[in-house]
């Protein structure tokens, strides 16, 4: 998976509605989506917008949380800022190992619900972007690492993700092609 995804807010109340969670609805509703920067269409993680994970501490509800991990250890703003675009997406195969999502692959996981998200073809020069999604429209759900960041500077607290990608499969290795990397 890219850096770019599609989610709107019908995606958000579909896993409300199929629970049959009217709080949950009403609560996304009223209070968590003028927080978000819902809908996304196509938005890149480097801009790092807000939007809707559900938790292993609560499943059933979700939270506002910011593309781009920051780990509860980061110092100050200056570190976070050098670290944020690294940590949008997290290889399952390193999460264990990496110092960045160690503690948040042990401890704190989430789901991320979105319409699709985009793979970026190479050829002859340019990059084209190929929209995945479901064929019946349903959301995808991907897996997540989050982290909840106290700024020590203003006290300001950030509850941050990161999706967790894997190596691509044979059809994903023929879309995402990127020339600057080994394999797909």
């Amino acid at each position: 998976m890219c850096y770019d995804i599609k989610t709107q807010l019908e995606t958000q109340l579909r896993r409300a509605e199929r629970d049959g969670d009217v709080h949950a609805i009403e609560e996304i509703m009223e209070k968590l989506l003028p927080l978000t920067d819902l809908p996304i269409h196509h938005s890149s993680g480097f801009n790092h917008p807000s939007v809707l994970i559900y938790t292993n501490e609560d499943p059933y509800f979700p939270v506002v949380s910011t593309w781009g991990l920051v780990p509860f250890w980061v110092k100050d703003d200056k570190q976070k800022n050098g670290i944020w675009n690294k940590t949008l997406n997290a290889r399952g195969e390193t999460i264990f190992e990496l110092p960045s999502f160690r503690d948040s692959a042990k401890k704190r996981r989430c789901l991320i619900h979105i319409d699709g998200f985009y793979e970026h073809h190479h050829f002859e020069g340019n990059t084209y972007p190929f929209y995945i999604s479901r064929k019946d429209d349903a959301p995808l759900t991907l897996a997540g690492l989050w982290s909840e960041w106290t700024n020590k500077e203003d006290g300001s607290r950030w509850n941050t993700f990161s999706i967790v990608t894997t190596e691509g499969n044979s059809l994903m290795s023929k879309i995402h092609n990127n020339p600057k990397l080994e394999g797909p």
